[in-house]
């Protein structure tokens, strides 16, 4: 803030040392800024839509069961992973996940889809409840799960080629 010096005179040195090169040197630094995470945002964006469509899944839907079917059944699915705190389970085959942004690659927020060569039987448990599908043996599936709620389709682009 400017003060008054010994004669009524104003000090104005604190203001002139922000000069107009300083003024146009912080737009510069700003506007590069601002490009640069506009390009990293782009970026992200169109490899996250690329990599939607490669996992997009589409197929009918597999067979789903109660818990009390699955069991009166006697199905098992022994070969249990976690999923960043969903535990999947199958009965045989290898799996492929992947995290993909929601609505095509365009969201903020993140699905779960996980594809099976063979699988035979799917167990889903997650916050939002417990899962059962049975795709069949040699029939390859994959899970969509969205807000940890599955959708199970038998299709998969998974084949242990294309790891």
């Amino acid at each position: 803030m400017p003060t008054r010096l010994g004669g009524g005179r104003r000090d104005f040195s604190a203001v002139r040392r922000f000069g107009i090169a300083h003024v146009i040197g912080a737009v510069v630094v700003i506007t590069t800024g601002i490009g640069l995470v506009t390009f990293e945002a782009v970026r992200n964006r169109n490899a996250n839509i690329a990599t939607a469509k490669a996992w997009n899944i589409q197929g009918p839907p597999c067979p789903a069961l109660t818990q009390a079917e699955f069991q009166a059944k006697r199905y098992t699915a022994l070969k249990t992973f976690d999923y960043d705190g969903i535990a999947i389970g199958r009965t045989a085959g290898d799996a492929n996940c992947s995290d993909i942004k929601e609505a095509g690659g365009r969201g903020l927020g993140t699905d779960k889809v996980c594809q099976f060569t063979s699988p035979a039987t799917l167990t889903v448990v997650s916050k939002a409840g417990s899962y059962f599908f049975v795709p069949g043996a040699g029939q390859p599936a994959s899970l969509i799960i969205h807000r940890d709620v599955p959708r199970c389709v038998m299709a998969s682009n998974f084949t242990l080629q294309t790891e």
